[in-house]
């Protein structure tokens, strides 16, 4: 395969912007898999100057997405966007800005409810003990999950 100039690296780095939104380390990923061999940042730089990039933008995207459809707790949210290399001033930020602590506890007990349905036994600690550990992995805390499930 024929690696791209940086031209052409620019111009599909921007396509793909366009179409969704998009991290810088998303994008730096996405040079590396089509054999960009150059100065990724310079490009990620020129996306972030033309506004392709925005992590603002980014970080609100993803928190909605993953909050709202996902029904993600804030853990894992959290540790979604650090892996993407967000800052903790923007992730902390947005989640104030998007989350609505309501629809959030909501969401929580709507997961709960549905998990219990499909759970047997007759043990309640044992069923409770697993409504825990399945709200944990989808990033509720502790406290978050206490408060919210019925005894």
């Amino acid at each position: 395969m024929k690696p791209l100039s940086a031209t052409e690296a620019l111009a599909k780095a921007a396509n793909l912007c366009a179409k969704g939104e998009h991290c810088a380390a998303d994008i730096r990923e996405k040079l590396f898999q089509w054999g960009f061999d150059g100065d990724a940042d310079s490009i990620i730089s020129k996306l972030v100057q033309q506004d392709f990039i925005n992590e603002v933008r980014y970080t609100h995207a993803y928190i909605h997405d993953k909050y709202c459809f996902a029904k993600w707790g804030r853990v894992k949210i959290e540790q979604g966007l650090r892996l993407k290399q967000i800052s903790s001033a923007t992730i902390h930020q947005q989640m104030e800005e998007v989350i609505d602590k309501e629809v959030y506890t909501q969401n929580l007990r709507d997961l709960l409810q549905q998990k219990r349905k499909t759970l047997q036994g007759n043990d309640n600690f044992q069923i409770k003990t697993k409504l825990v550990r399945f709200a944990l992995q989808r990033g509720f805390t502790y406290e978050e999950v206490f408060c919210n499930i019925d005894d």
